[in-house]
């Protein structure tokens, strides 16, 4: 039985409804290397970004440490994307 519990569990994430708490949906997190790669870019270049972001002027796509290592959402990084697209000449 406690197996049977088991392969439910994974197979059907708990929502907000069943725990009674927020809904979280984790998606993949990008790191330097794969952000890199999908932007030609050299990796110095997002690192240059990061550090020469504010608020009112972010340079690059969105990026967030975890720890000592730099992540991306795929959205931010597809938003970065899509704005480039938009604004060029």
């Amino acid at each position: 039985m406690h197996r049977n519990h088991h392969r439910e569990s994974a197979s059907s994430p708990r929502t907000a409804r069943d725990t009674g708490s927020p809904e979280l949906e984790l998606r993949p997190l990008l790191g330097v290397d794969e952000v890199a790669r999908l932007l030609g870019v050299p990796k110095a270049t997002l690192y240059r970004w990061h550090s020469l972001s504010t608020a009112d002027a972010p340079q690059g796509p969105r990026a967030f440490r975890v720890g000592k290592h730099l992540r991306y959402t795929l959205d931010d990084v597809r938003s970065y994307i899509e704005h480039l697209r938009l604004n060029s000449a």
